[in-house]
């Protein structure tokens, strides 16, 4: 089939060496682009959380340079509010807990440290979204605000994007 004009907009569409990028190669994503796979895009990314969310010690604190939405959707069509999940979102410097079981929509701004986020349990799975208003993923981790002896079970990312400060 001949490729067609808009076809880079659709990233079902794209090349496999570009829909395999970054973040987008993880299982668990549904969705992802950043200005890397289309250019003029912000970074994007959509995951499938299940079952297996709650073998992982979460995300932990970081900050972005710039501001970020974070979206967790319930899947049950029947009750959409209804997250069919538990998750912890802690938030600013004092990690102050907070515990999501409904559809939520979470604004981070630039610089404001956040997370750790961990899934604590799963009824059904949900989709969770991350926009970040960059064109690529930006984030500096704060591993001393977590416990020493919990570290190394926490993901945490630094990209070497010089755009942090």
């Amino acid at each position: 089939m001949a490729e067609m004009k808009y076809s880079r907009y659709f990233l079902h569409e794209l090349p496999k060496e570009q829909r395999e990028k970054g973040f987008g190669r993880m299982p668990t994503m549904v969705a992802f682009t950043d200005a890397d796979i289309i250019e003029g895009s912000q970074y994007f990314s959509v995951m499938i959380m299940g079952f297996e969310a709650t073998r992982h010690a979460g995300h932990g604190p970081h900050v972005h340079k710039d501001p970020e939405l974070l979206i967790a959707l319930g899947t049950d069509t029947d009750n959409p509010r209804d997250l069919g999940a538990e998750m912890e979102m802690c938030m600013g410097p004092e990690m102050e807990s907070h515990i999501i079981t409904e559809s939520t929509m979470i604004y981070i701004p630039a610089h404001f440290v956040h997370c750790p986020f961990r899934i604590l349990s799963v009824k059904r799975p949900f989709l969770f979204i991350q926009c970040q208003y960059a064109p690529r993923l930006t984030e500096k981790s704060m591993k001393m605000l977590v416990a020493e002896e919990l570290r190394d079970k926490m993901v945490f990312i630094d990209t070497d994007d010089t755009r942090i400060d």
